[in-house]
């Protein structure tokens, strides 16, 4: 059991670890190509376009393979080749579409893994954090080699990531095959929602009726989305995170351009989301208590006005000892966000479509609104700054703030609509 448990260990660190070296540089790295703020923000966004198709997608390779964890290992090796090839690519229109095929494989091996965790009973939450731990870990080292060697190291770097990870996956089946004579990892269910896991299903089995079983789940998923829909408290919520959750993702991207606007370097990048993601894990271990004394819609208020009020800051142009100095703002803001909003959601809704509740939120409020969000953020460089950039961020999250308060939602709504 010892053996499973690092081995998950190491999976998500390492995978974790390869984004963290890609994806906060990658904008500047696609600048140093000369790429404009426009087109890096429509590489950005056609990746998490890919993105949305695609985890669906590969869940559903997964649910009906003899193997899930082929098709894990296949996306982490097709995931590792396609970045390495990706660092002889200059021209935007060939690395736009290079990096549309690394997100179309890259994308599921998230919530695959988190799919495969559970299926073989790992303390998750243990092992998760490790993912974080990663993150954080990699855009540092990435920082330090980019600004020693230059910014093309990001790519074979994301690449060694994903290669230790999947090294690790064969050692693990190997492993598997000694303990139980065959590898077992087997119908793990892709429902997934922009790398998340709405539920985990055992394979149906094969039947006579299964035609009619589908037809009739069809009509059931239709009425489902009928009822959230209807749910008004549901819709507003879900209407406030799409003016949230979306800046959050694309300050991965432009956070950079901002640091180095005010005189920092690439490595004080690397520095500054080091501090700013591993802040993160403190504050999602104290939400509960903090939702317990304070009440969870105050919280996330609170959690509102300080991401609009960061913002608003960012777009002053501080010095980048500020920025950094700053840093436990993200862990506050992102940490309790990340943690309360989905608690809310899920308190508004019957337990019978929890999985389609989160499914829509991720798909409109953060896969879509990162996408409106990369899109306008980099016509705004283009024209202006990154202090600039920032400050539209700030009045989109004000929008959201004004519709958690407009409608009700810092009141307390738990078990609207909620069946127990």
């Amino acid at each position: 059991m010892k053996t499973k448990y690092y081995s998950f260990v190491g999976i998500y660190l390492f995978t974790f670890a390869g984004l963290g070296t890609l994806l906060p540089l990658l904008g500047q790295y696609m600048a140093s190509l000369g790429f404009s703020g426009v087109q890096i923000g429509i590489v950005t966004s056609a990746g998490t376009a890919v993105g949305i198709g695609a985890s669906p997608f590969w869940g559903y390779r997964s649910h009906h393979s003899k193997d899930s964890t082929k098709v894990l290992l296949f996306l982490c090796i097709s995931a590792t080749v396609i970045i390495l090839g990706a660092a002889l690519v200059k021209q935007y229109i060939l690395f736009l579409f290079t990096y549309m095929a690394f997100t179309f494989f890259q994308t599921a091996i998230m919530p695959l893994t988190d799919a495969m965790a559970i299926k073989e009973q790992i303390n998750f939450g243990s092992v998760r954090k490790y993912g974080s731990i990663g993150f954080a870990l990699g855009v540092f080292v990435a920082g330090q080699a980019a600004d020693a060697a230059g910014l093309v190291i990001i790519l074979p770097f994301c690449a060694m990531g994903y290669t230790a990870a999947w090294i690790i996956m064969i050692r693990l089946r190997l492993s598997r095959k000694k303990s139980t004579g065959k590898a077992d990892f087997k119908n793990i269910d892709g429902a997934i929602a922009d790398n998340q896991i709405s539920s985990i299903k055992a394979s149906p089995a094969l039947n006579p009726a299964g035609e009619a079983s589908a037809e009739k789940k069809k009509g059931k998923n239709r009425a489902s989305y009928f009822m959230l829909f209807k749910n008004k408290k549901y819709m507003a919520l879900l209407l406030s995170a799409f003016f949230i959750c979306g800046t959050n993702v694309a300050n991965n991207t432009y956070f950079g351009f901002l640091y180095k606007d005010v005189g920092g370097s690439i490595a004080g990048i690397g520095t500054a989301f080091l501090l700013m993601c591993s802040s993160e894990a403190p504050f999602m271990a104290w939400t509960e208590r903090l939702s317990r004394r304070f009440g969870m819609e105050k919280l996330i208020l609170f959690s509102l006005i300080m991401s609009a009020l960061r913002y608003l800051w960012y777009s002053t142009g501080p010095a980048p000892g500020l920025l950094i100095g700053t840093f436990f703002v993200q862990g506050m803001v992102t940490g309790i966000v990340l943690v309360e909003l989905v608690r809310y959601l899920n308190c508004l809704v019957d337990r019978a479509i929890i999985g389609m509740s989160m499914a829509l939120y991720y798909a409109f409020s953060s896969n879509f609104s990162s996408i409106v969000c990369h899109l306008i953020g980099g016509t705004i460089l283009d024209h202006y700054s990154g202090a600039q950039v920032y400050l539209f961020f700030s009045i989109y999250n004000i929008i959201g703030i004004l519709v958690f308060v407009g409608f009700g939602l810092h009141k307390k709504n738990r078990n609207d609509g909620r069946k127990e």
